[in-house]
């Protein structure tokens, strides 16, 4: 394969997201749905998935008003939250910190869909666009279009504040992430949750299970971690680093400074986790993935 797009296309994953949605759907509202089209597709499952998360939060707490709302009313409502922006249709957010809800399946505060989300400001949503402009130039934007249909803002940082950007498995095709209002660095955070979706689905979709008990000692975290969790690190950062060497030329002065930065430190990261990342890989049983992760791998090692 010597196009990251080629890298990055699995029709197995397709596959897998139309029968997950069509799956949520019929579980909210049996027989009520139509199936999305190819474009609709990452927005209807990531939609899906926001639905069912709430109408589970709802039922624990017998909130049969808002169980309603999932479950009958929802569809129509958020799909009106649907940007259709010049490089396809995103929902673009930025709740406030109040909004944020602290649960059991993410360590940080994350966000769900639900009767009063709004869409986020003029300004906020042509960053994204900025930003998947930038994504487009490094053939990752079907990447992130597809894994990242629900974009969450969830704070403004300087440049020199650590930024946070996380994904969670119950909402996949959703990002969560941190922004310096510079649309090079927005892309390439996009890309790295965007990319923990595509491996979260590649898994799932395959039916591969990385087996639990094996650890290694993450460069990036500092300490040892499971296999799976390092099997993500050594796809999603091998991906930013792509991303911000094909980026830096259009980069403005203060995105090129950070994504300069940025790939100079994955550079040692890298470097660290070289020798065990082969023997992690060992244990994604799939062949095809396996040769799409080391490829990606492979490919920053030499940037």
């Amino acid at each position: 394969m010597t196009d990251i797009a080629a890298v990055l296309d699995l029709d197995t994953i397709t596959t897998h997201r139309r029968r997950r949605t069509d799956a949520a759907l019929d579980l909210l509202h049996p027989g009520r749905h139509a199936p999305p089209s190819d474009e609709e597709l990452p927005t209807a499952y990531a939609l899906a998935h926001h639905r069912l998360e709430g109408a589970e939060k709802a039922a624990r707490h017998r909130d049969t008003t808002t169980l309603d709302w999932y479950r009958t009313t929802a569809g129509p409502v958020l799909a009106r939250l649907v940007n259709s922006s010049r490089r396809g249709p995103r929902i673009v957010i930025a709740p406030s910190e109040d909004e944020m809800i602290r649960g059991p399946h993410s360590d940080t505060p994350y966000y769900v869909l639900g009767p009063g989300t709004t869409g986020a400001t003029e300004s906020l949503t042509e960053l994204a666009d900025e930003a998947f402009d930038h994504i487009a130039l490094t053939g990752l934007d079907e990447l992130v279009r597809a894994h990242a249909a629900v974009i969450c803002l969830t704070g403004r940082r300087r440049p020199d504040q650590t930024l946070r950007s996380f994904a969670i498995t119950r909402l996949p095709a959703t990002v969560f992430t941190d922004h310096t209002g510079d649309a090079a660095v927005l892309g390439r955070d996009l890309v790295h949750e965007a990319a923990h979706n595509w491996l979260n689905d590649a898994l799932a979709a395959l039916q591969d299970t990385i087996p639990d008990g094996k650890t290694y000692f993450s460069p990036w975290r500092g300490t040892e971690r499971p296999a799976y969790g390092f099997l993500h690190a050594c796809f999603a950062f091998p991906l930013t680093m792509i991303y911000a060497a094909m980026t830096l030329p259009t980069a403005s002065k203060p995105g090129h400074a950070v994504l300069a930065d940025h790939l100079r430190r994955q550079h040692a990261q890298l470097a660290a986790a070289r020798d065990d990342f082969p023997r992690a890989l060992e244990l994604v049983t799939d062949t095809g993935l396996r040769e799409r992760l080391d490829s990606v791998f492979q490919r920053a090692c030499v940037l």
